[in-house]
C-alpha cells in the first residue's frame, strides 16, 4: 500500500485497499465523516450533521455501537469509503428469557469503490467482535438490491418482507384514548414513567426487542424525529407523521398491547383515532406481532416501494440460525423513522 502509514490501532487486510478503524475512540471526526458518506450514498434528513450517529452509536443505554470505518489514501488525504455498525440490543423471549443481541444498520460503501471487498471485511470484523462480547444474534432490514449479497456472502438468513397495511381513518375510533407529543419534557415526566411501566409486558412466542424504560426513553429521543404516543384502554401506539406523495399519513411505528395476558389485541380503532389526531389521510403499519391485530388493506406489491426484507444472523455459532423466530418486529424496532 502506498501513501501514509495507517494510524496506530487500525487494521490492514491482505488484498483489501486501505485500513480499518474500529471507532472505539471518542474521535468525533469519525462520526462526521460517516455522516457525510451516508448523506452522499443514502440521502436522508437525519444526515445533516453528526447528531443522529452520536445519539445512535454513543448514547444507547445498552452500550456503544460496534463501528467500522474503512479508509483509503485519497487524493486529498485519508478518505472514508465504507462504514458499518451494529448496535447493542437486548431481546426478550418466551418464559421471560433475555439475550444480548445486536441491530445492524448503516451499511454503506462509496459508489466509486464498490466490489472492492470493503464491506465484507468490516462486516466480518464487526460480527467477530460482537460474538466475542457475548452477543447471540443480529437482526437487519435490507432493500431488495442488498438482500441477495448479504445472504450469499455474509451468512444471513432471510425471514421475508415486512407486511404492510394501509388503514383508512373511516369507522369508529377508540372509545377513550390519550394523545401525547413526545418532547424532552414529556420523556422526563411522570406521564412517561407511567407509560413505560405499562407497555411491553405482554407474553411473546419468539424474540422481540426488550423495551425497558431506559431503552424506550432513548429510542423516543432520536434527534430529527417527531413522535407521538397514544394510550387507550388495551393498547398504546407510537406514531409519526409523514407523507406519501401529496397525502399526509400517520405512520404507526409500534403497537404495544397493554394487557399482560395472552389475548390478541385489535389496534385498528386506536390507529384510526391517531390518524384523525394527526389530520392524516390514512395510516400505514409495517411489521407483525403475535399479540396484535391490525385490520387494513394490503397494497399490491407494485404500488409499494422496494420491499423491506427482514434478516437474521447468528453471532454465537452454537445457536441454530434456522430455528430463530421473531415474535414482533415493527418500524420502531429499526431505524426507518
Amino acid at each position: 500500500m502506498t501513501g501514509p502509514h495507517p494510524p496506530e490501532g487500525s487494521t490492514v487486510h491482505e488484498g483489501v485497499e486501505g485500513w480499518t478503524i474500529d471507532g472505539s475512540s471518542n474521535d468525533s471526526s469519525l462520526l462526521v465523516e460517516a455522516t457525510g458518506l451516508l448523506a452522499r450514498e443514502l440521502p436522508d434528513p437525519r444526515f445533516v450533521d453528526d447528531a443522529y450517529l452520536r445519539w445512535s452509536y454513543r448514547e444507547n443505554p445498552l452500550g456503544r455501537a460496534i463501528e467500522r470505518h474503512q479508509m483509503i489514501d485519497g487524493a486529498a488525504g485519508p478518505e472514508l469509503v465504507a462504514h458499518y455498525a451494529n448496535l447493542p440490543r437486548r431481546y426478550r423471549g418466551p418464559d421471560g428469557n433475555r439475550t444480548d443481541g445486536a441491530w445492524s444498520l448503516n451499511a454503506v460503501v462509496h459508489s466509486d469503490h464498490q466490489r472492492a471487498r470493503h464491506f465484507s471485511r468490516i462486516g466480518v470484523e464487526i460480527y467477530e467482535e460482537a460474538a466475542a462480547g457475548g452477543r447471540s444474534f443480529v437482526i437487519a432490514v435490507t432493500n431488495a438490491k442488498s438482500t441477495g449479497a448479504v445472504i450469499k456472502y455474509m451468512g444471513w438468513r432471510l425471514l421475508g418482507p415486512l407486511p404492510v397495511k394501509i388503514i383508512p381513518p373511516f369507522g369508529s375510533g377508540a372509545a377513550r384514548i390519550r394523545h401525547h407529543e413526545v418532547t424532552d419534557d414529556w420523556l422526563d415526566s411522570v406521564a412517561f414513567d407511567d407509560f413505560a411501566a405499562m407497555v411491553d409486558r405482554h407474553r411473546v412466542d419468539g424474540w422481540a426487542t426488550d423495551y425497558t424504560p431506559d431503552v424506550l426513553r432513548w429510542r423516543l429521543a432520536c434527534p430529527s424525529s417527531a413522535y407521538s404516543v397514544h394510550i387507550g384502554d388495551d393498547v398504546a401506539l407510537v406514531t409519526t407523521k409523514s407523507s406519501f406523495g401529496p397525502w399526509p399519513a400517520c405512520v404507526v411505528l409500534k403497537v404495544f398491547p397493554i394487557a399482560s395476558g395472552s389475548a390478541v389485541v385489535d389496534a385498528t380503532r386506536a390507529i384510526r383515532s391517531a390518524t384523525r389526531w394527526h389530520r392524516s389521510a390514512f395510516a400505514v403499519h409495517a411489521g407483525f406481532g403475535s399479540s396484535i391485530r391490525v385490520r387494513g388493506i394490503r397494497p399490491p406489491r407494485r404500488l409499494q416501494p422496494s420491499p423491506l426484507n427482514l434478516l437474521v444472523r447468528h453471532l454465537d455459532q452454537s445457536i441454530d440460525q434456522d430455528a430463530l423466530i421473531l415474535d414482533t418486529f415493527e418500524f420502531l424496532d429499526m431505524d426507518a423513522y
